[in-house]
């Protein structure tokens, strides 16, 4: 065991530590129930958990998309199907669908924090948590009903695993680090698909590369750990395929192959967004906000800037598997232009393991300032995003039409037996809060869509009705500063 750093120690102890994450997983959980659905991506999600739960079929995850319900081939099913148990146990409502992802980064934090006390001890390992903690970035996608926290846990899982396997010398440990190793590659399969053995893999493969750690690959579990890849990871695909026999081409090649080399690859579910190559290091810089502030305190003396040069030489390259790790990540991503912010959420927990452990190394985690800075900045970042968050569910539809949640479940209310079509086509949160209630049907014309909606209450956005105006008299029910609500017609 690695002996305990006081630095840190003095900054937060093992009880204000304690209380510091009890606060935030409650207030995570409270802005899980009370934030609106997002569209178009966490509405999709949350949408496909329902119906998985609704259907009993937890093989082939579904969706509503142009008002045609299809199995969605774009995604493995394992954040869905966590979606679904919850919804299962506590019913289809925001808690449940967001759960998974607030669980997963709870458990993020657990092995990143078992892992790193282990190598280095419980004050590195803490002030670790707490520097991932201050990520706004983090913190918002863990309470989101998304695939990324759940990628972010396995991919990063897989690189703690493999450091604990490195670090430990009992046979026996490094082989349950190894089995670790492959059984969370083989969950990353079943979350985003290969996407996570490239992420998780290509770091680790550079860090025996550089290090010459060729001789330690006979101590790995290799039948035992592909056996447990193949039990957890290929049963989905195989059921999967059997069932459409189309599967395993679409995903493999257009989801995980052509979409990161050409803008029309095939999407069954709607166009990828587009930016630059390079933008993933931006992402990273904005994702690993204000972390990455701490970096610039060894540029105020000549030893702190040599230190800083220091970490990018090839010998400390070869040691520092999370500095491998969330530099290849972002570099990998920087190789296409269709990259979100959430692709780099893995970069988060190693940088954050990376820096603890150089701040700490260095002795500034010591320093009076940085305490100062670490104590006043936490609070600061908190009540910043809680502000932010609680300003969306107080404006919810009457700040943007992403965000419409709130006027669904009051529609749904105030008209108790009525059926909702939506002008020219319906999101995705639509389905999710007014369920069966939705007229389905394609994305059409406006005068197509006026004329069939007729019998039914219409739902439109105002900016819809300025641009197609409707042609008939219709008598407004209700309406916000986006949304409204007419009456069938007369």
């Amino acid at each position: 065991m690695a002996s305990e750093h006081t630095g840190t120690g003095r900054i937060f102890n093992r009880y204000s530590f304690l209380w510091l994450l009890v606060m935030l997983v409650l207030l995570r959980l409270v802005l899980n129930v009370v934030t609106p659905l997002m569209d178009p991506s966490e509405a999709r999600y949350a949408l496909i958990s329902k119906l998985m739960a609704e259907s009993g079929n937890f093989l082939e995850p579904k969706l509503i998309h142009d008002g045609v319900l299809m199995n969605f081939e774009g995604k493995p099913p394992l954040s869905f199907q966590a979606g679904a148990v919850a919804c299962r146990i506590f019913g289809v409502d925001l808690f449940a669908v967001r759960l998974p992802s607030t669980l997963f980064a709870a458990g993020l934090l657990a092995v990143l924090y078992g892992v790193v006390r282990r190598i280095r001890g419980g004050s590195v390992a803490r002030l670790a948590v707490l520097l991932t903690l201050a990520s706004p970035v983090f913190f918002m996608y863990a309470g989101m009903c998304m695939t990324d926290m759940a990628l972010a846990f396995c991919v990063c899982s897989a690189v703690f695993a493999y450091m604990l396997f490195d670090h430990e010398t009992v046979r026996r440990n490094k082989k349950l680090a190894s089995i670790g190793f492959f059984a969370a590659l083989a969950l990353g399969m079943l979350v985003k698909g290969p996407v996570a053995l490239v992420m998780a893999g290509l770091p680790v493969f550079l860090f025996v590369l550089l290090g010459n750690r060729w001789r330690d690959l006979k101590n790995h579990a290799w039948v035992l750990g592909f056996a447990v890849f193949f039990l957890i990871a290929a049963p989905w695909y195989i059921l999967m395929q059997r069932e459409n026999p189309d599967f395993l081409y679409y995903f493999f090649v257009n989801e995980n192959f052509r979409r990161f080399l050409f803008k029309e690859y095939g999407d069954q579910y709607g166009a990828g967004r587009e930016f630059f190559r390079g933008m993933a290091f931006l992402w990273f810089l904005l994702s690993n906000l204000p972390g990455v502030l701490l970096v610039l305190i060894p540029l105020f003396s000549r030893a702190g800037r040599g230190k800083l040069a220091g970490v990018l030489r090839k010998n400390a390259l070869a040691n520092d598997l999370p500095m491998l790790g969330f530099l290849v990540i972002t570099l990998f991503w920087c190789l296409t232009s269709r990259v979100l912010i959430t692709y780099v959420l893995p970069t988060v927990p190693l940088f954050s393991v990376w820096l603890a452990d150089r701040l700490t190394d260095w002795g500034y985690a010591g320093m009076g300032r940085f305490k100062l800075a670490l104590r006043a900045g936490l609070p600061v970042v908190w009540c910043v995003t809680g502000v932010v968050f609680a300003s969306m569910w107080i404006a919810g539809d009457r700040w943007v039409d992403k965000l419409p949640g709130d006027f669904f479940e009051d529609i749904a209310e105030a008209v108790p037996n009525g059926y909702f079509y939506f002008y020219r086509e319906a999101p995705y949160s639509a389905y999710f809060y007014l369920g069966d209630r939705v007229v389905l049907h394609a994305k059409e014309d406006a005068e197509t869509s006026e004329e069939a909606s007729h019998p039914y209450y219409l739902v439109s956005t105002k900016r819809n009705i300025r641009r197609h105006p409707l042609r008939g008299f219709r008598r407004e029910v209700m309406e916000t500063g986006v949304w409204v609500l007419y009456a069938p017609s007369e």
